[in-house]
């Protein structure tokens, strides 16, 4: 079992895209999870969890849970509006930042993937995240200001794996919304080999696509909305690349 947290504290670069079209991508295989730890739950939203019988909520107040199953092979544990103020509960529990992982180390066994969406900031419920996480993905949006506070969550990642997980490793750094004929584009690219960060950045781009939109607006994962789109190829090919590093990873 590998569990993937997905995380950029800016919002709007592609995370919950990316979590669901992942985790999409690897239930065509295998049995997978996906967690919506995000307050916004547009992920439980995407699969039509608007007011589920058990969310994320219980499992951090250290309730029984119950994940739904949305599609062949890809269980979904949802999360609500109600999870905003979870960290200002669980501030004062001893061991606050193993909430998660001691419950994921229940479904070992259950799964061959598990997919994270993190909330867009820096909290306790992201800090779980990344203790219960083997890797992370950081999607960055190839748009003006989209460099902003990488070296911050790649700094946080660090810290993490000092103090609370040796065993996390950044799995890579995932480029969106990308468009090769833009210069922006291309001027991201460059950033990120001038700052020596290609060397973790995914060989798959995710270009700009319209039916990435539209397939979120139907409710559905880009496979099941345009077979032949360039979302689909694009997120085909980065689920490829995800579990091939995953594979290389758990070999070595």
């Amino acid at each position: 079992m590998s569990v993937t947290s997905i995380m950029n504290q800016k919002g709007g670069v592609g995370k919950t895209t990316t979590c669901i079209n992942l985790a999409a991508q690897a239930a065509l295989g295998a049995k997978t999870l996906i967690i919506d730890a995000d307050k916004q739950s547009s992920l439980s939203q995407n699969f039509e969890q608007y007011k589920p019988k058990s969310s994320i909520l219980e499992l951090f107040r250290g309730k029984q849970f119950e994940v739904v199953n949305v599609r062949k092979n890809l269980d979904l544990l949802p999360c609500t509006i109600d999870f905003a103020g979870i960290d200002l509960e669980i501030q004062g529990e001893y061991s606050r930042e193993f909430i998660l992982s001691k419950a994921l180390a229940k479904l070992k066994g259950d799964y061959e993937y598990i997919f994270i969406d993190c909330p867009p900031d820096i909290s306790l419920v992201t800090v779980n995240a990344l203790t219960a996480s083997d890797y992370v993905i950081i999607p960055i949006k190839a748009a003006r200001f989209s460099m902003d506070g990488i070296s911050l969550m790649l700094d946080f990642v660090r810290k993490i794996k000092s103090a609370l997980n040796p065993d996390i490793s950044i799995l890579g750094l995932l480029l969106t919304h990308f468009d090769e004929r833009l210069r922006i584009s291309k001027n991201i690219e460059k950033e990120i080999k001038e700052k020596g960060w290609d060397v973790a950045l995914f060989k798959t781009r995710i270009r700009n696509n319209t039916a990435i939109e539209n397939s979120q607006f139907e409710k559905k994962t880009i496979f099941e909305f345009d077979k032949k789109s360039y979302g689909t190829i694009d997120y085909m090919n980065l689920g490829k690349e995800v579990q091939r590093k995953i594979k290389k990873d758990q070999k070595s």
